[in-house]
Order: structure tokens, then sequence, then C-alpha cells
């Protein structure tokens, strides 16, 4: 097993977190705030590799999806849904919303023979997004980092000294900017409303 396919960093990474936001529920923070801040660092750190990932190797390193995931069973159900059962649904539509955005292009260009808009690593980071932010706040997310993929691809194939339409463009970096930069504004304003 390579260290970049490896799950123990996402694992630690989540474990010393978790108890940076148990020591700040010893202190005193409320409840809502610490799951906030724990959701923040997991959520953007895990985007931050993903995105790095994504970017040198072209492909979703699928341990880093893991804080996501948690951050996501944290976010909905306990800080944003008035109760568990709704923050779940949202969470689970969200989810469905990625995998549509994602599974429907790729199965109408196999169908048709065409080359793929994009991978299944992509369809699973968007509905691991849409599990973190719920329906909306993907919508969101997508079209933003749909559009700062493409920034970044003309950047670095301006910087190769090549077309911006040629080479593959991929979207990590510009998703994982894009939901750190939702869900950090979600989350402020769900600590600031306290």
């Amino acid at each position: 097993m390579t260290p970049a396919r490896s799950p123990e960093p996402a694992l630690v990474y989540m474990g010393v977190t978790f108890l940076m936001g148990g020591m700040g529920l010893l202190a005193g923070l409320p409840d809502a705030t610490a799951f906030t801040l724990i959701v923040l660092v997991w959520a953007c750190g895990a985007l931050w590799r993903i995105g790095m990932v994504d970017a040198r190797r072209y492909r979703i390193d699928s341990w880093w999806l893991l804080p996501l995931i948690g951050a996501g069973a944290l976010w909905q159900p306990l800080v944003l849904g008035p109760d568990a059962g709704t923050g779940l649904t949202w969470a689970l539509l969200g989810a469905g919303t990625g995998l549509l955005v994602g599974a429907v292009p790729l199965a109408l260009a196999e169908a048709l023979g065409r080359r793929w808009p994009f991978y299944p690593g992509d369809v699973l980071l968007f509905s691991v997004m849409g599990w973190l932010l719920g329906p909306w706040g993907l919508l969101g997310a997508l079209s933003f980092g749909a559009i700062l993929a493409l920034v970044r691809h003309g950047w670095v194939q301006g910087r190769r000294g090549r077309s911006w339409l040629q080479g593959h463009a991929p979207l990590g970096p510009g998703m994982a900017v894009s939901a750190s930069f939702v869900l950090a504004a979600t989350g402020l304003v769900d600590i600031g409303l306290r």
C-alpha cells in the first residue's frame, strides 16, 4: 500500500481533531459550537488534501472522503437539522443529488460512446459533498467549483505554454475550494447566530 492510498493519515487526522473538539467541550464551549468547529476542521482539511492529490495525480483519494462523511454525519443531524431525522434526510438528499449530478452524465456518455466528462472518483466526491452540504449547498458548490477548476486549468496550461483546451482539468481543486467556502460561510453564520 503506497502512502497516498493508506488510511492511517485520514483516520489519525479525524481522531486528533475530534480530541481537540472534546477539549473544547471540557473548556466550556457549547456543544453545537464545538461540533461546528470539528466539522470545519475535518472538512476543510480533507478537502484540501483531496484537491491537492487530484491536482497532482488526477484521482480522488477515497480515504480522505472519510473525514467528509464523518463531518456530514455531525453537521447535518446534530448542528443544522432541527432534529436528527430531518438532518439525516437532508444529508441523504444531498448525497443522492450529488450521485445523480455525477452519474447521469457518465451514463449518457457511456451510452453514446463518448469520452466521460469526468471520472467515477469525481462522482464519489460530488455525492460526499452533497452528504456534507445538503442539496442546495451542493449545487452552489458545484457551480462555483466548476468555474474555479476551469480557471485553474487555464492558468496551469498557460504556464506550460499550451492551449487551455488541451489536457484534462482535475475537478478536485476547484470543488475543494468551493465546498470549503460554502461550509465555512454556513458554519460561521451558524456560530454567529448563537
